[in-house]
C-alpha cells in the first residue's frame, strides 16, 4: 500500500474516532494512482485517487456491509475483493495477496460482530 494512501485513509478514520483494524491497497482505475480500503470499528472505509486535487474519501456504516469475497481476476492479475455494500456488490482490484486479503475479510466479519 503507498504511504500517502495509506495515510490518508488512517487520517480519516482517527478523525472520526475510530480505529484502523485492517487494511489493504488498492489498484488505481481509469485515473491511476493507488488508493486503499480499510476496517474501522464502526465503518468501512474507502480512499480513491480523482483526476484533481487530493483522493476522495467515503464510508458505510458496516450495518450497511454485506458478504464479502476474494477471487482471481480475469485480467491484470492479482485479485479482486467482492462486498456487498448497501445492498449492491462491488468489486474492487488489490494487489495484495490471498492471505492479505482473506485475513482482511475475517476482519471485517468480526468488526462487524462487535459493532452489532
Amino acid at each position: 500500500m503507498s504511504p500517502t494512501a495509506h495515510a490518508q485513509l488512517l487520517g480519516h478514520v482517527v478523525a472520526a474516532g475510530e480505529d484502523l483494524l485492517a487494511a489493504l491497497p488498492l489498484r488505481g482505475g481509469l485515473v491511476g494512482g493507488e488508493g486503499a480500503i480499510g476496517v474501522g470499528t464502526v465503518q468501512l472505509w474507502l480512499s480513491r485517487p480523482q483526476l484533481v486535487g487530493g483522493a476522495s474519501v467515503a464510508a458505510v456504516p458496516l450495518a450497511d456491509v454485506g458478504a464479502g469475497a476474494a477471487r482471481e481476476r480475469r485480467f491484470g492479475g492479482g485479485l479482486e475483493l467482492r462486498l456487498v455494500l448497501s445492498g449492491r456488490e462491488v468489486a474492487f482490484a488489490t494487489g495484495a495477496g490471498r492471505d492479505a486479503v482473506e485475513g482482511f475479510l475475517r476482519e471485517l466479519a468480526r468488526a462487524q460482530r462487535t459493532a452489532s
